[in-house]
């Protein structure tokens, strides 16, 4: 009987951010991967980068898809802030319930995050990630549609909680 785990047991490979956390990137064979820092695991399916990579090599998948995760523990950093900026306006803006509020700041805060660390993959690949893309199976407009949603998201998101009537005490 064939063994199954979330995530396959793989070697960790041990990372060190920019900004000095430790961590450990697993990414399986059937590209669950796992992020591991400060004694917390994230095991999780890549939903992005399954739909992202679709039509590339294996072994090219699995490259991008380390480099996405690394990307995301890489632009930590920028997500805080990008969160306390969300969470700045989330205060103030009076005019529309809280459950709109939290759901619309989640997926600006979200879809920002995805789109840094695919940012942070494209650098580190340099020019062959559009090679890779040109000459993917079958020919998906992945790429554009990761752009368009999750830029469109993020923009869109944060620009509207930035926007909103504001209500202090009269």
């Amino acid at each position: 009987m064939k063994k199954t785990n979330v995530v396959p047991e793989e070697q960790p490979t041990r990372v060190r951010t920019w900004y000095g956390l430790p961590a450990e990137i697993v990414i399986g064979e059937d590209l669950w991967h796992r992020v591991s820092t400060g004694g917390l695991a994230y095991p999780h399916p890549g939903l992005v980068n399954q739909h992202l990579r679709q039509g590339l090599p294996r072994q090219e998948r699995k490259r991008l898809t380390y480099w996405h995760e690394l990307g995301h523990l890489e632009t930590f950093p920028l997500t805080i802030l990008h969160g306390l900026l969300i969470w700045r306006t989330w205060r103030e803006r009076q005019d529309t319930p809280w459950y709109l509020r939290l759901i619309i700041g989640l997926l600006a805060l979200m879809a920002g995050w995805e789109a840094t660390a695919e940012l942070y993959t494209m650098v580190r690949a340099g020019p062959d990630y559009a090679r890779l893309y040109r000459h993917a199976r079958p020919k998906l407009p992945m790429l554009p549609l990761f752009w368009a949603a999750m830029g469109g998201l993020a923009s869109a998101g944060t620009l509207w909680m930035l926007s909103g009537r504001r209500e202090r005490g009269v």
